[in-house]
């Protein structure tokens, strides 16, 4: 990770986090080791809620302007990463993030991802909340995609039994909802089967052994 962020010669990083296990955990302390080692200024954003919400990326996107933030990195899982792409997107705009329809720019992001999920962190959309209107609403953009994702089994193997049944099941949701279409391929419909299948096997096998890499990257 030290040598990416020094090859793209970032100033000053806005280190984006959910509720504090990457903190417990230990993951977060590496991340900040990395960016330290490259020289990197840091700038911590946390809380970021379930089904985030537009006033935790008006904060944070505030933060960006005044502090000169020149990279987001996320550092936790599918909430954490959606909130960073809008975070990202936000920064450069001059209203509130919820009435951004089109992206016209964005700072780049990066992923350290610590659950096997959503797979937000090879998309370039994200999902916000406006507790205010009951609203929740996609946001897209090829300004989005992340420009690398850190994808190591190592920093899922502290995610609850609770937690990583929760993951296998949103992917599951997320590839059922592309296989009950009417006019879905065989090509797409065979890649689906068998990533269901794979989650099937090998969510068994991590609650049994949460620090088995292989199956956890298989899930990943």
């Amino acid at each position: 990770m030290a040598d990416e962020l020094t090859s793209r010669r970032y100033k000053t990083a806005l280190v984006v986090t959910g509720g504090g296990s990457v903190r417990r955990n230990g993951e977060l302390d590496a991340v900040l080791k990395a960016l330290e080692a490259a020289g990197v200024r840091v700038v911590e954003f946390s809380g970021i809620e379930p089904n985030p919400r537009v006033t935790s990326v008006d904060r944070a996107a505030a933060l960006c302007r005044a502090e000169g933030v020149d990279l987001v990195v996320a550092v936790g899982g599918g909430l954490t990463m959606d909130a960073s792409k809008a975070i990202c997107a936000a920064a450069g705009h001059d209203g509130p993030a919820w009435e951004l329809v089109l992206v016209k720019d964005a700072l780049p992001l990066m992923t350290v991802n610590t659950i096997a999920a959503t797979g937000s962190e090879y998309d370039n959309g994200a999902v916000i909340s406006n507790i205010e209107t009951n609203e929740k609403l996609p946001l897209a953009s090829d300004l989005l995609w992340p420009v690398v994702s850190f994808i190591d089994p190592a920093y899922t193997i502290t995610v609850p039994a609770r937690q990583t049944v929760a993951g296998s099941c949103d992917i599951m949701s997320h590839y059922l909802e592309q296989y009950f279409v009417k006019d879905i391929s065989p090509v797409a419909e065979g890649l689906i089967e068998g990533i269901l299948r794979t989650v099937i096997r090998n969510t068994p096998v991590v609650l049994e052994n949460p620090a088995d890499l292989d199956a956890r990257s298989e899930l990943l």
